[in-house]
Formats: structure tokens, sequence, C-alpha cells
């Protein structure tokens, strides 16, 4: 009996279906817990009337969608609709309200005979993600509806407690007192889209290479040394190939032309060098076993970095966080969505994976050789 319990293959099943038990729950989590929390929207109140101030504050005292409480909402309040773009272009926001400066004066114009409709600005950051910015414009569609419609309410209400007739001009105007104006500040192209999910087919190939180089052995240490030298001038020129050629391969396959091109590419194959080195190092130790978990990892982390950071746990954010995958996704997200370079926690955290691969491949070569390699 202790016999057969000590025999590996009898717990190995057991232990493989718990890893993907395991895997699954994880997997499945993100997509099923769909609630974002505290999404940050801003609204620009660039009026001075008190009609302005009043609208600004019975909007940011709404904090969820008239229909769903799958979103929360946190407001910012600006002045400056030029301050706002510029923090958008940060990625800091989703989706705007803007009150103009002439709204109290051209509201009031209403029961005048020069009336002049007021002006509501929808702003959506579309370069945050196409799902969550087509909830965030559903949402604040139906709050200005429901202001236009309250504003419509009042207005009327306050002009039949002044007189007994409404002319008819006005009644129409006083119905529908505001014009509701979006701008979308990045509408997505087709090959941004496939730039977006591609960082999948840039890892998986990084992946490939690391195995490939990690593939061969040398009997002395010196060789080993000579080898890696070799191996890491390898990993840099098919850095190169991977982070130019595939965004080239892309432009010429779609006709179109890529932006930023030169930034693009250099960011993509500091990312593939970072890859290749640190799948390298971890396959150094711990060998072909490593294989399946990165293929998993690889999969898993397409839908964990492309949902809404707002809808995440505490658990669920710091693994988006630490994936390497990651600064790819945000890196690759910058340049390509608003014209500027990955930040530098971004380019940290890909030169912190090189070292960390770099150790992993390093020590790895004062390993003694297996029997099999020994006896060679």
């Amino acid at each position: 009996m202790l016999k057969l319990l000590k025999n590996k293959f009898l717990w190995l099943p057991i232990i493989v279906a718990l890893f993907i038990g395991a895997y699954f729950s994880i997997t499945a989590i993100p997509s099923t817990h769909v609630k974002v929390n505290d999404l940050p929207i801003a609204i620009v109140n660039e009026d001075s009337g008190v009609t302005g101030e009043n609208l600004a504050k019975q909007i940011t005292g709404t904090t969820s969608s008239s229909n769903s409480s799958a979103m929360s909402i946190k407001w910012t309040v600006f002045d400056s609709e030029k301050k706002l773009l510029k923090d958008m272009n940060r990625e800091k926001y989703y989706g705007a309200i803007v009150i103009p400066k002439d709204f109290s004066e051209k509201l009031q114009s209403l029961t005048a005979p020069n009336a002049q409709k007021a002006e509501l600005k929808i702003i959506i950051n579309q370069g945050m993600g196409t799902t969550v910015t087509t909830q965030v414009n559903t949402a604040l569609t139906q709050m200005t509806t429901q202001l236009n419609n309250k504003l419509s309410t009042n207005l009327l209400q306050n002009v039949a407690n002044r007189s007994t007739s409404i002319p008819a001009t006005m009644a129409l105007n006083l119905s529908n007192p505001l014009t509701i104006k979006k701008k979308r500040l990045i509408k997505l192209a087709i090959w941004q889209m496939v730039a977006h999910i591609s960082f999948n087919r840039y890892g998986l190939e990084a992946m490939l290479l690391g195995f490939a180089f990690s593939k061969i052995r040398f009997k002395s240490l010196k060789e080993k040394f000579s080898a890696l030298f070799v191996q890491l001038i390898a990993a840099g020129i098919s850095a190169l190939v991977i982070g130019y050629g595939v965004p080239a391969l892309q432009s010429w396959i779609l006709d179109v032309n890529i932006p930023n091109f030169t930034e693009l590419g250099l960011f993509m194959s500091l990312c593939a060098f970072a890859f290749i080195i640190f799948i390298n190092g971890v396959e150094s130790w711990v060998g072909i076993i490593s294989i399946p978990v990165f293929m998993l990892l690889l999969f898993f982390a397409a839908p964990l970095l492309t949902a809404v950071p707002e809808s995440l746990n505490g658990f669920y954010s710091t693994l988006a966080d630490w994936l390497p995958m990651s600064y790819m996704y945000r890196g690759v997200k910058s340049i390509m969505y608003f014209n500027h370079g990955p930040a530098n926690s971004v380019v940290m955290g890909l030169i912190y994976t090189i070292i960390t691969g770099l150790i992993l491949i390093i020590t790895a070569q004062f390993k003694k050789d297996n029997k099999k390699e020994g006896s060679n």
C-alpha cells in the first residue's frame, strides 16, 4: 500500500486535475465579473453662471447609468477643456461632459425672440478601449437626455406660471432645449485594432525563439559562456526582425501607413528581446515543463490585459501589472493610440525582465550537467 502511495504517477493525475481546474477558474472570473468600479469620467464647467454650476453638481451626483448597476462613475471636475484633453491624452479619463461658457446665456435666450439652444458636448476617449467606451457613450448619452427632459419640464413650467399662453415656436424650443454634440478623440482603424491584439503573436514568436536558443548544451563552462554570448547576439537580431518585421508586414498586407513606425518597431524589438531572454532563463532552470506553463500564461494574458482595469479586483489587478506581456500591451497602446512614447515604468519593467532573464541564464551555466550530457 505504501509503495503504491509513493508512486508519483498515482498523484500526477490529481495534481494535473487541480491545476487545470484552478487555471480555468482564474481565467473565467475576469469575464464573468464585469462590474466596473469608479470609472474615471470628467466634467468640464466653463460656464460662470449659476445654471452651469447647478448642472455640474447634478451631473456629478449621478454615479451610475440609469439602466445598469454594472458601472459606477468617479467624477473629476475641470474648468477648461484644454486641461481635460491633455489628461485624456495621458490615458486618465474614458469620457467627459463639457458645459460651454455660454450655456446659461443660451438657455435663458429660449424665452426670447432670438432663441438659441444651449449645447452640451460629450467627449469619448475611444483609445481607452472599444467595449468600455461604448458603455461610457451610452451612459453619458442617457444622462444628457435625462437632463434635457428635466430642463424642458422646468422651463415649460416656469413660462406657464408667468403666462397663460406659450407661442408655438417658444414651446418647440423649450420642449428640447439642449443640443448634444459628440466628439471622439480617437477613431480606431482596422490596422490599429490588429496591432492592439497582436502582442499574442509577438509573445509566441519570442517564446519559440527562446526555447530554440535554450536547446544548445556544452560541457565546459568556457564553451557555455561563449555560446551564451552568441545567443545574446542572435536574440538581439531576432528581436529586431520581429519588432520591425511584423509591423512592416501588417502595413504591407493591409496597405496602410502606420504612424510612429520607427518608435513602434524599436519598442517591439525591446519587448521581443525581453521575452526571449526571460523565457530562455526560466527554461534553463525549469526545463521542458515551462513550455505548457508559458503557453497557458500567454493565452490567459490576452483577456486579462484587455479587460477594463477598474473591473479587476486586487488579485487580478496586481497580476495584470506584473505580467511581462502587460508592458508590451501598455507601450503599444501609448504609441499607437495616444502618439506618445511608453511610460518610464513600462520601459523599466522590460529592463527588469531582461535583467531577471540574464541572471537566470548566467546562474544556470553553473548547474551540473545531467547524466546524459555527462556521458557524451
